[in-house]
């Protein structure tokens, strides 16, 4: 992370050494009784609506440990379904050989790794639902209802205190994330709510108890714990990321093969381009699908600002207006390999289309 930031992003997960900073849990149905969505409490009425939502559902929301060569690790794993499935971060349990999650009276009970997604921190796990005793899998929310200023509420495992609720604001959305694996995770929703290690992995849920996302990283003034900047994976990936891994156990994304850079009007102005908006082609990988298919980067690092004229404008990718790279990797990422994409792109004031068919993302990003 650039020293220029004040605010490093970081991981949430709590090591034995605590060296990575979590994000918060959280559960509950809320029963609005006809009256709508409980977007507008205050005092004692927003605490009772936070108290169920914690009563309902925060028996879905599980304390995860995962240990192996490379340590220990705890965090957060809730309910996706009624097979026993559970979703918790990727990071909380890579490199982990054996997990649990602690169930009440049940104590420590097995999970295994039904897969992991390094490139969105997503993982599946899997307990015998018997075992879950009064969990009920957690409603999913509609990602395209999320605004800013949505009240959002979390239950998790604060430096091992389970059951820990805390409640807050959307801050923010389309904040675009690292993942571990260095892909960017897009869309991802910014939240006040407080959180700290130990949380990794828990949903971000609505006063009606739907999860609208779940946490993976928060910004912090290097002091190791929340400075009020929180960041969820939208449920919008989270259900279909999910879905994949319990289906095949990975998750089968789809690769363009360049590197872009948002393009201001300006940046246009000063590189002499006729367009104002796009993503400015920087790199094509040699071989990979954009190369076949002809597109051209123009060099330049994007860090340091030395760009340089040259480079094609993808302007839209199957109809979808592009803006910039989180616009390029929200859609190429919602493709499979072997999938082809009508990339739209000016090059030297001409607009031309190329139908691109995609390859399989390598496991590293750039």
């Amino acid at each position: 992370m650039s020293g220029r930031r004040l605010l490093a992003v970081v991981g949430a997960t709590a090591v034995a050494a605590i060296v990575a900073v979590v994000v918060m849990a959280a559960a509950g149905v809320f029963d609005s009784g006809g009256s709508g969505p409980a977007t507008a409490q205050s005092g004692g009425a927003a605490a009772n609506v936070i108290h169920r939502i914690y009563q309902q559902q925060g028996r879905s929301v599980y304390f995860v440990q995962a240990s192996g060569a490379q340590g220990a690790g705890t965090g957060t794993a809730w309910l996706f379904d009624a097979k026993g499935h559970l979703v918790t971060n990727e990071h909380v349990v890579s490199g982990g050989t054996d997990l649990a999650l602690r169930v009440g009276e049940n104590g420590l009970v097995a999970v295994k790794l039904v897969g992991e997604d390094p490139s969105t921190d997503l993982a599946v796990l899997q307990a015998d639902p018997k075992a879950l005793t009064g969990g009920d899998p957690l409603r999913l929310g509609d990602a395209s209802e999320v605004f800013v200023g949505q009240p959002v509420v979390a239950i998790g495992n604060p430096f091992g205190l389970e059951g820990t609720v805390t409640s807050g604001i959307v801050s923010a959305k389309a904040r675009v994330l690292q993942a571990p694996n260095g892909y960017p995770i897009t869309n991802a929703i910014q939240t006040d709510a407080a959180i700290n290690p130990g949380n990794s992995g828990g949903p971000l849920v609505d006063l009606e108890g739907r999860v609208i996302g779940v946490n993976s990283q928060i910004a912090t003034g290097g002091a190791g714990q929340s400075a009020g900047i929180g960041f969820a994976v939208p449920v919008d990936t989270v259900e279909r990321v999910a879905k994949e891994l319990i289906e095949h156990g990975h998750v089968d994304r789809a690769y363009l093969g360049v590197s872009t850079v948002g393009l201001t009007a300006e940046l246009a102005q000063r590189l002499g381009l006729d367009v104002r908006s796009g993503a400015l082609v920087l790199e094509v990988a040699r071989g990979g699908p954009g190369d076949h298919a002809g597109l051209r980067g123009s060099g330049g690092d994007a860090a340091t600002g030395a760009l340089v004229a040259g480079g094609d404008v993808i302007t839209s990718i199957d109809g979808q207006k592009v803006a910039g790279p989180n616009d390029v990797a929200h859609v190429i990422g919602a493709k499979r390999s072997g999938d082809s994409a009508k990339v739209t792109y000016v090059r030297g004031g001409d607009e031309r289309t190329v139908e691109v068919r995609l390859s399989s993302q390598p496991t590293s990003g750039p």
